[in-house]
């Protein structure tokens, strides 16, 4: 249950951070708070970042939730919503998926990013919607390259591996999509990815057209089962 996950203490509205490090301290501060993890936990937040950036779009970074009004730099954008999450499970991949949906939204992005209600950001985070009707499984076409796989990455489809998986395609020159569940996700989009849910043990399939179809396939599942970001 998402708000078993994200506790209405944990999030805080008109924080003020003046760097993306800063502002992680304060999250990772909420969670060491909140009972979640420990100091050491914070520590290896501040160096992942510094390896894969978790900037998502839309003022929101998915790294308690704080929200910073004035922006925080990240990259090249700012940020108004920083979310700090910790699990031992796939427990938190609801959120993720959730935020994924909000990220589509960019007025109600904005509305978050600015409000001065706690309670309103914790309701958009973990409120319950029915699930998308998910589409007729993909028919490949003639020309291209269809490989299943199932998630063994232990961080699942999270936004680091989103990222690296954004990251690898984007050196091939190739189209390349994610299926699970019936819902397929461009693997240039970080919030698509996210949208998936995919969680470890999920089986997906890797769809790749064009001259370096192949390259990226291996690239994908690379991430996906672990091999490489793990």
């Amino acid at each position: 249950m998402a708000t078993e996950v994200l506790s209405a203490s944990a999030v805080v509205v008109g924080a003020v951070a003046k760097d993306r490090i800063e502002a992680i301290d304060l999250v990772g501060g909420m969670l060491v708070a909140e009972g979640c993890v420990t100091p050491d936990y914070v520590t290896e937040m501040r160096e992942r970042e510094g390896v894969v950036s978790t900037y998502l779009g839309n003022g929101i970074t998915g790294l308690a939730v704080a929200q910073f009004p004035a922006g925080v730099p990240w990259g090249d954008e700012p940020a108004r919503l920083v979310i700090g999450l910790a699990a031992t499970s796939e427990e938190h991949i609801g959120i993720l998926s959730r935020l994924a949906n909000i990220l589509g939204d960019e007025e109600l992005c904005g509305r978050l990013g600015s409000t001065t209600d706690a309670a309103e950001i914790h309701r958009a985070l973990t409120t319950d919607e029915e699930d998308a009707p998910p589409t007729n499984s993909h028919l490949p076409e003639a020309d291209e390259l269809v490989t299943p796989v199932t998630i063994s990455n232990p961080a699942g489809l999270h936004a680091r591996p989103a990222s690296m998986i954004v990251d690898r395609v984007r050196a091939f020159e190739a189209e390349v999509q994610i299926e699970a569940n019936g819902r397929r996700a461009n693997a240039r989009s970080i919030t698509a990815l996210l949208g998936l849910g995919g969680a470890v043990g999920d089986g997906v399939r890797v769809l790749a057209r064009g001259p370096d179809a192949q390259g990226a396939t291996a690239a994908v599942v690379a991430v996906l089962t672990g091999r490489e970001g793990g």
